[in-house]
């Protein structure tokens, strides 16, 4: 997760200009290099050009064993992309009254078990869990969770699972002062957002901002079987190690829930994120997702907002994105307001670097 957070960060550093370049050879151009240097088995990608256009690439193997390869329809996880949706629509219900950024989220969670236990809690607002400045520790880097999930896998765990796996570990900062990146923060938002609305996270999503938008190839994380999605890949012993065969994970991994728990394509990942930009269907959200980020740096131009990375880039213009690592695959989406590309690039092994491929697309094309 820690190597994932710096090849994103190093996304929103340069700033360029949309030159004209042919876009559509430089994007064959990457996917095809990245194949050639073996860097997964197969890869998908998505540009949305300033115009409306968009153009999409596959290349290589969904499935190895039976020659597959990667087409438009094919699918992978998400990863932590997802937390750009979660907040979304957290965003949205503060915007209508039900929920509010800033108060103590006590309200909704002080009666779970794990709640007293639960590091930095006096206090926490929904802000702090969105923007990663709550310190709560991740439950993906924890010891026994990892040592349950070889023997539970196929069972899987509850939201109320994951946080007890970390309730009474030290906090890893003061709340409000420091970036922690943590699932567990995002589990926790989860919680809210079903407490304060009384309907399901998922439903709620489908009807504010998949069905929407279109995300026909977008479902969420529950079981094992999917369709069209491409065999995952982490690394083994022996090479690459499938954590998926023919459509079925390997293991359950509905605890990544309101983390990241999508199943989903590149087309639909650039079609989410440029709706946050200008004259998007959520442009308004998307502003205030950026806006009083949590900075890397104090006063810095780089940091964290709600559920998305911020970058802004000088002249009223920015660039968010986000990436996510998860069950072997990898997944990255960035949006530069200054050029108007949108890219989105997803790949079946761990070995994929996706955001470093979506920067380095998106320099390309803006020399």
């Amino acid at each position: 997760m820690r190597h994932l957070i710096s090849g994103l960060l190093a996304t929103l550093i340069s700033t360029a200009a949309y030159a004209q370049s042919d876009p559509e050879t430089v994007l064959r151009t990457r996917i095809d290099a990245a194949i050639a240097d073996e860097l997964a088995p197969g890869l998908s990608a998505s540009l949305l050009l300033p115009d409306g256009t968009r153009l999409d690439h596959q290349a290589g193997l969904a499935d190895r064993r039976h020659n597959a390869p990667v087409e438009p329809e094919t699918r992978f996880l998400s990863g932590s992309v997802g937390k750009t949706i979660t907040a979304l629509v957290a965003v949205q219900l503060a915007e209508e009254g039900v929920l509010d950024l800033d108060a103590p989220v006590e309200t909704w969670l002080s009666g779970r078990d794990w709640w007293p236990a639960l590091a930095n809690h006096d206090g926490m607002t929904l802000r702090h869990l969105l923007n990663h400045s709550a310190g709560v520790p991740d439950y993906l880097e924890d010891l026994d969770f990892f040592l349950a999930g070889l023997t539970r896998g196929q069972r899987g765990f509850t939201p109320d699972d994951t946080v007890g796996f970390v309730a009474g570990d030290g906090a890893e900062g003061p709340l409000g002062q420091h970036f922690s990146y943590s699932d567990t923060d995002y589990i926790l938002v989860g919680l809210v957002i079903e407490a304060a609305t009384g309907e399901t996270f998922y439903a709620l999503a489908q009807d504010r901002i998949i069905a929407p938008l279109g995300l026909s190839r977008t479902e969420p994380l529950r079981g094992r079987d999917f369709a069209r999605l491409a065999n995952g890949h982490r690394r083994g012993w022996f090479g690459l190690a499938p954590t998926a065969r023919d459509g079925r994970l390997s293991q359950n991994l509905d605890h990544e829930w309101t983390a990241g728990g999508w199943v989903t394509t590149p087309q639909d990942l650039v079609t989410l994120y440029s709706a946050l930009g200008a004259g998007g269907m959520f442009e308004a959200e998307g502003r205030i997702m950026r806006a009083d980020y949590n900075a890397f740096e104090p006063g810095g131009p780089s940091g964290y907002g709600l559920g998305i990375y911020v970058r802004v880039t000088g002249e009223g213009h920015y660039r968010i994105a986000h990436g996510g690592d998860f069950g072997g695959y990898r997944s990255a989406v960035l949006h530069d307001s200054a050029t108007g590309l949108t890219v989105a690039s997803q790949g079946n092994a761990k070995n994929f670097e996706a955001p470093g491929f979506n920067f380095e697309l998106w320099q390309a094309l803006s020399q």
